[in-house]
């Protein structure tokens, strides 16, 4: 057995301000790999400080993934661990609570969402998402849902022209995203982990597709809570249609009610684009809804990652209250034929995509979304000695 003591991680900021930023690394070390499944205990080389972190094997099996949550370091500084086993009994961390087709997460006991994924629904989804004092940042399973856009629920996947099949809507003639099992439903000290596999389905149940949504729920304080999803389209039955429509937001968002743009929330995209006006059918790395519920100023945003086919994506973002990715839709958003975004993924391929939610305290600029995009596409470097 490696010498605990022996294993060094020196972590680099680079160029940005690091705090409250999710740090995985995938490792190929054997010491490392003995606390695979695990949580464990980083110590700061020069304070004595500890932190929590938590070991788990990398999806390619190989390797082991070490992952924590790195505070106050500054842009251009360093900071240097141990590593051991344990546990901090200080925090809960991310647990997760399993009912008949839901799964409620808390983070250090307080409730942060509910993942649903009845056989009976149009596809899986979180509600409610909370935000700074426990406020709903999404709308969902509320009173407002009748009055317009029933499918628009909460944090979802979904498309609106699929082999000509409409997996947006929730009419009689639209399609389903039907969970077939999960891979991982594992909380931990610094994330929880929830895998699934889906099939979209014509109202029939004729398989059209089949995806993977990675979801990783982190322990974050309320006003920085994030979301990360990686996910996979699999042409698994045959060539698959992504038709160019509005109709979708590969990773969509239906805000609460009270932060509608309408209702003086406010839209805001990556270029500084303000409401639905300047950032509807535009492309942006980044876009932000915020507004006041009960009484405190929150906002959440979705990041699109540099890696992702197309970028930087399309928004289908609206003033009252929706915001999706969408990257098949150039045609119509840019109203002209002639930029047609249909895409076929043949049959055995696959797209892969990665996103990141972030929920925070005030607009844009308070939150400091532009800053944290860094943390997502330009996370800080770890050395492992």
């Amino acid at each position: 057995m490696t010498n605990q003591n022996d294993i060094k991680l020196t972590v680099n900021a680079g160029f940005h301000d690091r705090d409250g930023c999710p740090v995985l690394v995938n490792v190929d070390h054997p010491g490392i790999h003995e606390f695979s499944g695990k949580n464990v205990i980083l110590t700061d080389s020069d304070t004595g400080k500890t932190i929590p972190a938590q070991c788990y094997k990398s999806d390619d099996k190989k390797s082991t993934t070490l992952a924590w949550i790195l505070d106050g370091l500054a842009a251009g500084t360093t900071r240097t661990y141990t590593l051991s086993e344990g546990n901090i009994n200080k925090e809960a961390g991310v647990e997760l609570e399993y009912g008949t087709e839901t799964i409620d997460v808390t983070l250090n006991g307080r409730p942060f969402t509910t993942f649903r994924y009845g056989k009976t629904q149009q596809r899986p989804y979180f509600f409610p998402v909370l935000g700074p004092n426990g406020c709903e940042v999404t709308r969902g399973e509320t009173s407002d849902i009748s009055k317009d856009h029933v499918h628009h629920r909460s944090l979802y996947v979904a498309y609106g022209e699929v082999n000509d099949v409409d997996l947006w809507g929730e009419g009689s003639n639209c399609g389903r995203v039907v969970v077939q099992g999960f891979t991982q439903k594992h909380g931990g000290a610094v994330l929880s982990r929830i895998y699934l596999e889906n099939n979209w389905e014509t109202k029939d149940g004729e398989v059209l597709m089949t995806d993977w949504q990675k979801f990783r729920i982190y322990n974050l304080p309320e006003d920085g809570a994030i979301v990360d999803l990686d996910l996979s389209f699999i042409a698994s039955a045959g060539d698959v249609h992504f038709g160019d429509t509005k109709e979708g937001g590969i990773m969509c968002i239906r805000v609460n009610p009270s932060m509608n743009a309408s209702e003086g929330g406010k839209i805001e995209n990556a270029f500084g684009g303000i409401n639905e006006g300047e950032t509807w059918g535009k492309r942006a790395h980044w876009c932000d809804y915020s507004g006041v519920v009960n009484g405190t100023h929150v906002g959440i945003v979705v990041y699109d990652h540099i890696g992702n086919p197309r970028y930087p994506t399309y928004w289908h973002v609206r003033n009252y209250g929706l915001m999706g990715s969408n990257i098949f839709g150039s045609g119509t958003f840019e109203r002209d034929k002639s930029k047609d975004g249909s895409y076929t993924l043949k049959e055995g391929e696959e797209m892969h995509f990665r996103f990141r939610v972030l929920i925070h305290a005030g607009d844009a600029t308070v939150g400091k979304v532009a800053q944290k995009y860094h943390d997502f596409i330009n996370p800080p470097t770890v050395d492992i000695s």
